[in-house]
C-alpha cells in the first residue's frame, strides 16, 4: 500500500518503520525541516523493544514531505498530529482522503473524530488507536517502547473491504491488529485508562511501570479511571472492556520502561494533549452535571507545568 502517515512524532515514525519494513511505500509529512531531511537522508532509525544499545538503530527506508500538497495519490491517510493540531492537520492532506483512500485516526483522545468530520466526509473516516509505545530519540529516530495491540473499526461498525486491506497491510508489517465493531467505545476505554496513567507520570516524572509499584499512585489512577467511568456511563458508551483496572495494570506492564507522551511533551516543554484525554472526560462530566475533582485538579497541575516549564515556577 502506499500510505501517508500525517505526523512525524514518535509514535508517527513508529508506524512508519514498521510499515516500511512490511514493504509498504511510506511518506511523512511533517512541518519541521530537520525532521523531514533527515527522514529523506537516512529513512527513519528503529530501536526495537529490548534493546538498550543506543548504536543498534535499523534504518527503515521513507520519504518525507512539509508540503502534503506534492503528494498527489496515496490508499491511505494515518493521522498520527497531538489532537490540537487535529484541523490544520487534516485541512492538508484532505486533497488525498475519500472513501478509497480513508483518514485512519489513530490519536488517543475524545472529540478528534468530529473534528475531523468539519473537513472530510464521515464515509471516509476510519477510527483507531494503537497500545504501543514510543519514544523519539532524535529528529529521524524513535525507540520502539512497548508492544500493544492496534485496533481498527468503522465508525459505522461494519467490516468492509477497506478496513480489511489496512488491517492486513499492518498485521503484514508485524503490527497486532484487529478490527472491532465498537471502536468508539474501546477508544473511550484506553483514553480513560490513559488519562489515568499519562498526568500522574508527568507530575511523578516517573516510568509507566513506576505507577503501579507505590500504593498511592494506585488509588489516585482508580480514582481517575472510576471518575471517567462515570462520565462514559452517563453517555451509554459501552466500554467493552469488563474491568478497566486490569487495563491499566496491562498497559503500565507493557511499557513499563516507557515515558508517557504526556511526560515525554513535559520534560520537552512542549504542549501536552490534556486538553483532549482529562480536559475532555471534565467537558462532557459537565454536560451532564457529573463532577470530576481529581480529573480537574490534574488538568490544572498539568496546565501548570506547561506554563512553568519542568522546573516549576516562583513567586
Amino acid at each position: 500500500m502506499k500510505i501517508v502517515i500525517v505526523g512525524g512524532g514518535a509514535i508517527g515514525r513508529l508506524f512508519a518503520a514498521l510499515l516500511g519494513r512490511g514493504g509498504h511505500e511510506v511518506t511523512l509529512a511533517e512541518p519541521q525541516k530537520e525532521v523531514v531531511d533527515a527522514i529523506n537522508q537516512r529513512g527513519v532509525g528503529i530501536m526495537d523493544v529490548g534493546v538498550e544499545d543506543p548504536d543498534a538503530v535499523s534504518f527503515v527506508s521513507a520519504k518525507a514531505v512539509r508540503d502534503p500538497t506534492e503528494i498527489s495519490h496515496c490508499d491511505c491517510v494515518l493521522l498520527a498530529v497531538k489532537s490540537f493540531d487535529t484541523l490544520a492537520a487534516v485541512k492538508s492532506v484532505a486533497h488525498l482522503i475519500g472513501q478509497d483512500s480513508p483518514l485512519l485516526s489513530i490519536q488517543t483522545g475524545l472529540g478528534n473524530v468530529e473534528m475531523i468530520e468539519k473537513v472530510v466526509p464521515k464515509q471516509a473516516i476510519i477510527g483507531g488507536f494503537t497500545f504501543m509505545s514510543a519514544a523519539s530519540l532524535g529528529a529521524e529516530r524513535v525507540r520502539h517502547g512497548g508492544i500493544g495491540k492496534t485496533y481498527l473499526g468503522e465508525l459505522d461498525g461494519t467490516i468492509s473491504s477497506r478496513l480489511t486491506d489496512i488491517h492486513h497491510a499492518f498485521t503484514q508489517s508485524g503490527i497486532e491488529t484487529s478490527m472491532v465493531k465498537q471502536i468508539i467505545g474501546r477508544l473511550w476505554c484506553k483514553v480513560i485508562v490513559y488519562s489515568a496513567i499519562n498526568p500522574v507520570s508527568a507530575i511523578l516524572k516517573v516510568k509507566n511501570g513506576s505507577l503501579v509499584s507505590r500504593m498511592e499512585s494506585i488509588t489516585l489512577m482508580k480514582r481517575l479511571i472510576d471518575e471517567g467511568k462515570a462520565v462514559a456511563e452517563a453517555y451509554a458508551i459501552d466500554l467493552v472492556y469488563p474491568d478497566l483496572y486490569e487495563l491499566l495494570f496491562d498497559a503500565c506492564k507493557q511499557s513499563a520502561n516507557n515515558l508517557s507522551s504526556m511526560l515525554q511533551d513535559i520534560l520537552n516543554a512542549k504542549r501536552t494533549e490534556i486538553d483532549a484525554q482529562n480536559g475532555a472526560l471534565c467537558h462532557y462530566g459537565e454536560q451532564k452535571n457529573i463532577a470530576l475533582p481529581t480529573h480537574q485538579t490534574l488538568v490544572q497541575l498539568i496546565k501548570l507545568m506547561e506554563r512553568w516549564g519542568v522546573s516549576g515556577g516562583h513567586i
